[in-house]
């Protein structure tokens, strides 16, 4: 459906990233080569719109409650310093399952069992990015074990021998109405620190249904997932009825129909093909509002020759088929490592060519991976970047918060 572009001017652009030598303004460049398409806009936001990811909020704030603390430190950190760089949101967990945590910051302690001080900790996030005024990205479940996720409500269901992923979690319906009862009182929830119930607050931009669902061990065409996004979105809507919903999935289809499949099978990647997952059928749902995609080209074998355009590529095919549908994209995870074969100067080329991809594709929203409070060391995920007290956001330290501040400038109105 969507051909390859070429340009004639790109070729020393692809000749010299073939050859493994990525100058910084080829990279941008190759990065940056998107067609200029309609935009469609998440909510009312400008296009182009800035998200930072920064998933830790709740637990950071539960601790903080339990501490008897009135204020989170690390929360009017995160929230101060993200409305400085001029993003509209931020993506965070609003869930934690996990038994790990229990005590600490774990919100759903046993199957509908909650610790109210690990609540209040969410509570408390809602209320302060209401007062900073940046609004909120919140992710209801994790596929991934982490906080949790889907092996967790497996196990709780006591199903045999649940494994992370498992995609029982999709299909059974014990594991579904247990997933969808906690959603609903989640969203009915009133917040003890304004008195605002979850499904009416102002400071949701967005819930998405899961992080990172996969269709793995689904019927291969996306059939059983599709179902489960209908049923689970349709809850959410009913009880959030102002609220975007998003599916929080990375965007794979079971074929490479809708792609240029010989570009991504040259790529080196076989990510793009992912029986049981259809990211243009889940996009389709009358209970979705708008397409989500992430990007970890590291992480799914992409040739680094390849990279630049890959994500230029992965940018504009999603943003061409979530028009289609008539909606609007979110990227909602974009991801280099900072130890790895590129150095600092490219990264922040390739950023900054698909920031602008994105702007010419007239997406809607995108978020860098991941934004750390300064005390939370590199080691902690292997893409960090800051925005460090007493920087300037250029201050190379920060990696990429000029980037954010020069995107967000750029969003169009």
């Amino acid at each position: 459906m969507f051909s390859p572009r070429w340009s004639p001017c790109l070729a020393p652009v692809l000749l010299l990233c073939a050859c493994g030598e990525g100058e910084p303004v080829m990279l941008e460049a190759a990065a940056a080569d998107c067609g200029s398409a309609e935009p469609l806009r998440l909510e009312r936001l400008p296009v182009g719109s800035m998200v930072l990811n920064s998933y830790f909020l709740q637990e950071e704030a539960a601790r903080d409650v339990r501490r008897g603390l009135h204020e989170s430190p690390i929360v009017e950190e995160v929230l101060a310093k993200a409305a400085a760089l001029g993003a509209v949101a931020l993506r965070t967990n609003g869930h934690n399952e996990a038994p790990e945590k229990v005590g600490d910051s774990t919100i759903q302690v046993g199957p509908l069992q909650y610790d109210e001080v690990a609540l209040r900790g969410l509570d408390r996030v809602l209320a302060r990015a209401r007062v900073h005024g940046v609004r909120l990205v919140l992710t209801l479940g994790n596929y991934w074990d982490a906080y949790g996720g889907t092996r967790q409500y497996v196990t709780w269901a006591g199903l045999p021998s649940p494994i992370q992923g498992d995609p029982r979690f999709f299909t059974d319906p014990v594991v579904v109405a247990l997933y969808k009862e906690h959603i609903a009182r989640m969203l009915e929830r009133v917040n003890t620190e304004d008195g605002i119930r979850y499904g009416d607050h102002p400071a949701v931009l967005a819930w998405e249904l899961l992080n990172e669902p996969r269709g793995r061990g689904l019927d291969a065409e996306g059939a059983s997932m599709r179902a489960w996004v209908d049923e689970v979105a349709r809850e959410v809507k009913s009880r959030a009825p102002g609220h975007q919903v998003g599916t929080g999935e990375e965007g794979f289809e079971p074929s490479s129909e809708g792609y240029d499949g010989a570009f991504w099978a040259r790529a080196g990647t076989t990510m793009l093909r992912t029986p049981g997952s259809s990211f243009t059928r889940n996009t389709a749902s009358p209970y979705i509002d708008f397409a989500s995609v992430h990007f970890y080209p590291e992480s799914w074998g992409l040739d680094d020759s390849d990279m630049a355009e890959a994500g230029a590529r992965w940018i504009r095919e999603h943003a061409d088929i979530a028009r289609g549908l008539g909606k609007p994209l979110f990227v909602g995870e974009l991801g280099l490592r900072n130890e790895g074969a590129l150095d600092l100067s490219q990264r922040r080329a390739l950023y900054r060519g698909w920031l602008e991809c994105m702007r010419k594709s007239g997406v809607g929203a995108g978020a860098l991976w991941m934004f750390a409070n300064d005390a939370r060391p590199d080691a902690w995920d292997e893409h960090t970047f800051y925005f460090r007290d007493g920087t300037r956001p250029e201050d190379p330290a920060n990696r990429y918060a000029d980037l954010v501040v020069e995107a967000a400038g750029a969003a169009r109105p």
